[in-house]
Parts: structure tokens; sequence; C-alpha cells
């Protein structure tokens, strides 16, 4: 009969040992480079709200379009979408993302909206003023796509 011996008995528990704690390690450094490198659908969101609203403010109307939902997209064209902001009396001068609250794929973003209107009424040179707007943010195929009101 082969009965294993103290000493190897002793040496088989040690490299079980040893393999358990370099399983359980690899996996924590998986869970804890995985959670530093996902970035909260928060932070996401206003990170690509705001790049949206810069490309309005420098009238790079086609790198704001980009931003808009595939639907919204697929109904207003390009061109329309340029007509639209380029014939507003309100001209936007500032916008500076405040905050968003999400809920599985929609997200509500707080943006603070500076604004100039010209000639507002007679007598009136420049109207100038700013307001908290809030906006609607849709995840589709893992990606987040400003979704407007109309």
């Amino acid at each position: 009969m082969n009965v294993p011996s103290e000493r190897q008995h002793q040496t088989s528990l040690n490299s079980a040992s040893h393999r358990l704690w370099l399983i359980i390690s690899c996996s924590l450094m998986v869970l804890v480079s995985a959670c530093a490198t996902t970035k909260p659908a928060g932070d996401t969101i206003k990170s690509r709200a705001q790049a949206r609203w810069d490309a309005v403010l420098a009238r790079d109307y086609e790198t704001a379009y980009a931003f808009y939902s595939p639907g919204y997209r697929t109904s207003h064209s390009l061109e329309d979408f340029e007509t639209q902001l380029r014939s507003r009396r309100v001209r936007w001068v500032g916008a500076n993302v405040l905050e968003a609250s999400c809920e599985a794929d929609i997200c509500s973003v707080e943006t603070r909206l500076d604004y100039k209107i010209n000639k507002p009424v007679p007598g009136v040179p420049v109207w100038k003023s700013s307001e908290t707007i809030s906006e609607r943010w849709v995840r589709l195929d893992r990606q987040w796509w400003f979704f407007p009101e109309k």
C-alpha cells in the first residue's frame, strides 16, 4: 500500500494553499483594475454633454449633430439642424454642465447656459442672461446620445 508520508502531505497542502492565494490575489487585482477603469455613467454623460455644448458654442454643427440620438439624425438632416441653430435669435455664449443623475439607460443632465439676445426690444441693444436647463440622454448600444424633447 502506498501511503503518503507526513512530509509529502504537508508539501501538498502548502502547494494547494499557495495556488489558492495566487488565485485569490489575481482575482482581486482583476476586480480592482476593472473598478479603476470603469467610468461611472454620470461622469461619461457629463463629459459628452459638455463636448456637445462646446461644439454648439464653437458653431461646429457637424460635431454637435453627431451627439444626437440615431433616431433624431434619421428624421433631421445635418442641413436642417444647422439651419435651425443658425436662425435662432438667442445666441448661446457659455455652457457649463453641472450634474447628471442616471437611472439605468436614461440620464438627466443639468447645464447652466449663458446667452444673449441682440435687440430684444426697441431701446435695448443686447439682453444677456443665464439659466439652468435639464437635458435627457439615453444609452443605446453601449453609447450615450442626446435625446431632445421635440
